[in-house]
């Protein structure tokens, strides 16, 4: 199969209007047509309904999606293995929750680079789940999450721990002000919530939710406010433009390096954790 047919039904997917995604794949709007007519075709079944002048995905269009952003990713890591330079052996695909990235994978991959220089590296930011399912289709060596997985088909092993502390913008300010005035909710996974709703019985609304420490970062910078920040990445402006709670408490959040327990490049993989560990 021809892999600009997925490329291109992706596309669609995505801007669900076949003008446009011409546009993007600088192509003619009867090219886009015809790859997707080409593409049904092949696959026997349609991949898209017009609904009220609006492009919508069958159910097999729905199914496709998936098995075509690994085709493509897999593709993608083909590529990349078969067209390493002289110089390097491997390719080592890394990938970590959004709220991990500035956290852990930002500054590992300095480090990566410099202690394996035949290895060319690949790095990666999604949702907990979107890792998981790349680790279970074997599209990334190592996944850095909250959560470990539990899935027999995946190792999880814990790298280290953030200790997470309330930040505020105001010095000297009090636990109840600092959770309940332009408090900046960060997701740290299902374990915080539960441990952060039994801490803070009654807190009001935040005023935003993210799942990256670097927009809450920002966001306090620029409007002021709260949150619960990993203390290596605020320690720096302690004392300056954020300040500590008081008596607030501390939370410790594990983080987990996942690997599959098949994967052929099982001895690059341990030897790229305990590198990762040692910079912790």
């Amino acid at each position: 199969m021809d892999i600009q047919l997925l490329k291109t039904f992706l596309e669609v997917k995505a801007t669900r209007h076949f003008g446009r995604a011409a546009e993007n794949l600088y192509l003619t709007q009867a090219a886009v047509s015809a790859r997707i007519k080409q593409l049904e075709t092949v696959l026997g079944t349609p991949l898209f309904t017009r609904y009220r002048n609006n492009l919508q995905l069958t159910s097999a269009g729905e199914r496709l999606v998936e098995h075509a952003q690994t085709i493509l990713l897999s593709w993608d890591r083909a590529r990349a293995d078969i067209s390493l330079k002289k110089n390097q052996a491997h390719v080592l695909s890394l990938g970590a929750t959004s709220g991990l990235w500035d956290l852990t994978l930002q500054k590992s991959l300095n480090l990566l680079h410099a202690e394996l220089p035949q290895v060319a590296l690949r790095a990666e930011s999604h949702g907990q789940d979107v890792v998981i399912r790349r680790l279970m289709e074997r599209t990334l060596d190592i996944g850095l999450v909250y959560e470990p997985a539990k899935l027999s088909e995946l190792h999880s092993q814990e790298i280290t721990q953030a200790q997470l502390v309330l930040v505020s913008s105001i010095q000297g300010d009090t636990v109840s002000n600092a959770l309940n005035r332009n408090y900046v909710s960060v997701d740290w996974g299902t374990a915080f919530d539960i441990n952060f709703g039994q801490t803070f019985h009654e807190v009001l609304p935040a005023v935003l939710y993210t799942t990256h420490a670097r927009i809450a970062l920002d966001f306090i910078h620029y409007h002021g406010g709260s949150a619960y920040l990993p203390l290596a990445l605020v320690k720096s402006t302690l004392g300056k433009s954020l300040f500590l709670v008081e008596n607030a408490a501390t939370f410790n959040r594990p983080i987990f390096a996942c690997q599959h327990v098949e994967n052929r490049n099982t001895s690059l993989i341990e030897k790229a954790i305990a590198i990762i560990k040692d910079l912790e």
